[in-house]
């Protein structure tokens, strides 16, 4: 009888204000490349561009259509989890999934996400700069620089599990390209205690933000491999909002109601775009990270944001608070629509390039969390893929008006220097 094993994949990414201490880029075990000496802490010379792929503009179409509400989903975190698969796929398997990711080979997708892997060290080594300044100024007793030292955060972490009583483990020259793309480390679990570890790993991940991945009553029978990967990050608006401008006034829901909303406010000089059916502002975060607010069409929104210009804007956008789960097969069928069918097949999912094993994917489940205040963002997203066993300036004019008290969508996403990664997108309508 065919065997086939159930994997977990599971990716979490992380935007925190809660309090942490930095890790250094080399705690993080990340890949190194070369990004260039833009710095991205210099606003003027950091992008607002967004610049999708068409990847990332297909899953958000996609998403789009299947989900109603307010809702969060992180393309980051997929495309991690993607990666991590398609390492281990091979034959019309990992033709179907090249194909539909667009690429040509392993590599190529990998490159994406060792690009990321070098931002974050970059982005760790202007933390490092910035608090040993900090640290000079506090040692000098220069008072003007008290106001806290930096607190931002970008970690990455993977890890493979595998359940201790298989005999076989994982293909050498799979570890050996998980282990220098991914720096992946490895663990092992059993079905009495696997629920209880895999939350444990996601709790500590997202500082509690997810607590729990899969519930209490899971079943583990069939459970074999589990691949997880943790994004955190934790970054401040560069213009903060004051807490005293903080009001709450109506929001006009999608459906025609009015709800009330605690709304920030300021004015300041923002990246902005407006045409006669898209406004978007674009909100700048420390080391080159953007939040994009736009009300109305969203329709080639990368395109659109690109062409955005420095204005002074009056800004009133509600705080976000809303968690989501896509665990109704969404992101199982978002890839079957591009042509994946084989990885869902227990009879013909070829991962031979993972484990010497016959699995397939069963589901992929992503969660999600966001929370905006007049600091900054906090978020989290995990994503698993279940693969089954049966034995992601003008100064003087007058500003511009954007007012967010009726549905808008978000993305929060870096372009710094050669960098593209969109991190999470949404809505807001309810």
């Amino acid at each position: 009888m065919k065997r086939v094993i159930c994997l977990v994949l599971t990716f979490v990414f992380v935007l925190s204000l809660t309090a942490c201490e930095s890790k250094s880029s080399e705690s993080a075990g990340l890949q190194t490349v070369s990004l260039g000496e833009v710095n991205c802490d210099d606003i003027e010379n950091v992008s607002s561009n967004m610049n999708l792929t068409g990847f990332d503009e297909s899953f958000l179409e996609f998403i789009a259509s299947r989900k109603e509400g307010n809702y969060m989903v992180s393309p980051l975190s997929f495309r991690y989890a993607l990666g991590l698969l398609l390492a281990g796929a091979e034959g019309k398997t990992k033709t179907e999934m090249m194909t539909a990711l667009n690429v040509k080979s392993v590599d190529e997708w990998t490159a994406y996400c060792t690009k990321f892997n070098g931002f974050v060290k970059r982005f760790y080594g202007q933390l490092d700069s910035e608090i040993s300044e900090y640290n000079e100024w506090t040692k000098d007793g220069d008072k003007s620089q008290l106001s806290g030292a930096p607190k931002r955060a970008l970690r990455v972490a993977n890890s493979i599990w595998k359940r201790e009583d298989i005999s076989k483990d994982f293909n050498a020259a799979y570890k050996e390209y998980i282990s220098k793309n991914y720096a992946a480390e490895y663990s092992g679990f059993n079905r009495e205690n696997a629920v209880k570890k895999i939350n444990a790993w996601v709790n500590e991940k997202t500082e509690k933000l997810i607590p729990r991945l899969l519930s209490d009553n899971y079943d583990t029978d069939n459970l074999a491999v589990v691949l997880m990967n943790a994004l955190y990050f934790k970054n401040n608006w560069v213009n903060p909002f004051e807490k005293f401008a903080t009001k709450e006034d109506d929001f006009n829901t999608k459906s025609g109601k009015k709800v009330k909303k605690e709304f920030m406010e300021q004015t300041e000089k923002f990246a902005y775009y407006s045409d006669k059916k898209t406004q978007a502002v674009i909100l700048p975060m420390y080391s080159g990270v953007n939040m994009a607010f736009v009300l109305g069409d969203t329709g080639n929104i990368g395109e659109k944001i690109s062409k955005a210009k420095s204005e002074k804007v009056h800004v009133k956008i509600p705080k976000i608070d809303t968690e989501t789960s896509f665990d109704k097969g969404e992101l199982t069928e978002f890839l079957s629509k591009r042509g994946v069918s084989d990885a869902f097949n227990p009879q013909t999912a070829d991962f031979s390039g993972m484990i010497d094993h016959e699995i397939w994917v069963d589901d992929i489940i992503q969660k999600t969390k966001i929370k905006t205040d007049e600091e900054g963002v906090e978020a989290a997203a995990v994503t698993a893929i279940m693969m089954k066993d049966a034995a992601m300036i003008p100064t003087e004019e007058k500003p511009v008006e954007f007012i967010a008290d009726r549905p808008f969508s978000f993305y929060i996403y870096t372009t710094c220097d050669d960098v593209t990664a969109l991190l999470f997108a949404g809505q807001v309508t309810e």
